[in-house]
């Protein structure tokens, strides 16, 4: 065997011991390889095994909003047509009112214009002449309170307090309103009392001569029921 021959052959048996190792290597690399991929896959599982659920929750209520959407659709497209359907209603009742009222305005104005034909001017009524007041008669000398009654001598024994309107006098004598205006426009025109008519209710006061003849004791009755 020359040299050229042993150098070929230690050159085969390095390249073969080579690509041995590189065979070996590459088997080595291609097992780590697999093992990273199945360790890969074993986490892929358990990370999809972990959001199955929640995409699956998501999902339902992603079903639901869209159920929720349809049927909140269908009831707006539902609730306007109702308002619409209201709405003309109403604009139609209202012109309806409106015409009333136009048509009444009308038969007022025809009513009025019927009347103003129909009514004929009254004529001139002469005028009345004013009924001169009633004169007041003077309080006699004697015999002041012999003429009264118990109603009027206890009306007034109240005046000699002070004056008085007739409705707080008749309050007093538990007489009507009526009846205590008719007794002091009596005992007014008489002369048995003064009136203070600056402002109503008039006040009633004793006159000055009746006053005196009042000053002593005077017996007074009962008041009279009415």
């Amino acid at each position: 065997m020359d040299s050229w021959t042993l150098y070929s052959a230690m050159v085969s048996l390095l390249l073969l011991g080579a690509t041995f190792l590189t065979a070996r290597w590459a088997l080595i690399g291609f097992k780590q390889s697999k093992q990273a991929l199945k360790e890969a896959a074993s986490y892929v599982s358990v990370i999809v095994g972990a959001l199955s659920p929640r995409i699956e929750s998501l999902e339902e209520t992603l079903d639901q909003l869209r159920d929720t959407i349809v049927i909140e659709t269908t009831e707006s497209a539902t609730f306007r047509n109702t308002h619409l359907m209201l709405q003309s209603k109403y604009q139609g009742l209202a012109n309806s009112i409106e015409e009333l009222v136009a048509q009444h305005k009308q038969t007022l104005q025809e009513l009025d214009q019927l009347r103003s034909r129909l009514v004929v001017p009254p004529a001139a009524s002469p005028a009345l002449p004013a009924s001169p007041p009633q004169p007041r008669t003077t309080l006699p000398e004697d015999a002041v309170l012999d003429r009264l009654t118990p109603t009027e001598r206890q009306t007034l024994v109240l005046l000699t307090e002070g004056p008085l309107p007739a409705p707080e006098l008749g309050r007093r004598l538990n007489k009507s309103r009526e009846h205590m205006a008719r007794l002091m426009k009596r005992l007014y025109l008489e002369g048995y009392v003064d009136r203070e008519a600056d402002r109503p209710p008039f006040r009633y006061k004793l006159n000055d001569k009746l006053r005196s003849s009042l000053a002593g004791p005077v017996s007074v009755s009962p008041p009279e029921k009415t």
